[in-house]
């Protein structure tokens, strides 16, 4: 009985060590793929996304980076954004570390004036996702502009953009 009782424990002792390795393959297998899906997005061009909601033709959208000193390159437009309808393009990398720059966003909706917003505080090299959306108010005339970026899924503090700003265009100027 001895013999067959050491064999038992002996074939557990097998068992649970391979049991083991295998769980812990498993792991470092679930560990390389997490980071490889992490860099793969860290890694990925940024878009920004212009969006009209607001149930108003916009004649045309520009956005782009401003210093201090003025704009700090050509930025993207969206010309004729029919309601219900958006437009994204690749942003590329912004390198804005020192910069201390905002995100001006101008536009002109159909029969009004142009209207300009400064959003956000960029002081970082940005290569994320940016959105630019057109929502209607509650109050006639109005629509509510929601500007936001996201470097990635690693934050910086030294970006800082989501902003919500309400804008009269019968009149073409941003409630206070």
């Amino acid at each position: 009985m001895k013999i067959k009782k050491n064999n038992v424990e002996k074939k557990a002792n097998v068992f649970d060590s391979q049991r083991n390795r295998m769980i812990l393959g498993g792991i470092i297998a679930a560990a390389i793929l997490l980071m490889v899906v992490l860099m793969f997005i860290e890694n990925s061009q940024g878009k920004i996304v212009i969006s009209n909601n607001s149930g108003t033709k916009i004649e045309y959208v520009q956005v782009y980076f401003v210093s201090a000193e003025g704009p700090l390159h050509e930025g993207f437009r969206a010309d004729n954004l029919e309601a219900g309808k958006a437009q994204s393009f690749p942003i590329g990398e912004n390198k804005l570390l020192g910069a201390e720059a905002n995100l001006e966003v101008r536009f002109k909706f159909e029969g009004s004036d142009e209207v300009f917003v400064d959003a956000g505080y960029f002081n970082d090299t940005f290569h994320g996702n940016i959105t630019v959306d057109f929502r209607p108010a509650e109050e006639p005339d109005t629509v509510n502009l929601h500007v936001k970026a996201a470097n990635s899924l690693l934050k910086s503090k030294l970006i800082d953009c989501d902003d919500e700003f309400k804008i009269n265009i019968a009149e073409g100027y941003e409630v206070e």
